[in-house]
């Protein structure tokens, strides 16, 4: 009889539990609302302003750092086949063509490369165009949350 109860209660109990937001996402792309519950779901930040080019931006932060998701191919709709990921690190010294290369050589997810002024800038491209989950889209905020703090480690930021 207990074991009935409990069956019971367990039932009921997952009966009136609110759904999970997670599933399929449109086919064309991502939002930048998406991108942001993304972000805020994993506990950062996640402001939404429009670039220069008319198309979304998410600006946010971990590690201490700033960075930016900015939206492509979004053909005047909400929803933007790819975004990139960017971080920029002013350095009083910059760094060599050589450092970069190494990232580049030994990391594979992060794209790396020097400004003007030898200023190391890190990106991650990621397409959506056919197709994606909430859950990929937080799996790619992880992603981008590993390669944050080990590129700012690996140009000396402090």
């Amino acid at each position: 009889m207990r074991m009935t109860a409990l069956v019971f209660a367990a039932a009921a109990a997952m009966a009136t539990a609110p759904a999970a937001v997670a599933g399929p996402l449109a086919d064309g792309g991502v939002t930048a609302k998406e991108v942001a519950a993304a972000l805020s779901a994993k506990g950062y930040k996640a402001e939404i302003s429009t670039g220069s080019d008319g198309d979304p931006v998410v600006t946010s932060a971990a590690d201490g750092s700033t960075f930016r998701v900015f939206f492509y191919t979004c053909r005047e709709t909400p929803r933007c086949a790819s975004v990139q990921f960017t971080a920029a690190f002013d350095l009083d010294e910059g760094l060599t063509y050589a450092k970069i290369n190494e990232w580049n050589r030994n990391k594979r997810f992060g794209r790396a490369y020097l400004d003007d002024e030898m200023d190391p800038f890190v990106e991650m491209d990621v397409d959506f165009e056919h197709g994606a989950t909430s859950e990929a889209v937080e799996n790619v905020v992880d992603t981008w949350a590993s390669v944050l703090p080990a590129y700012k480690d690996f140009v000396g930021w402090k």
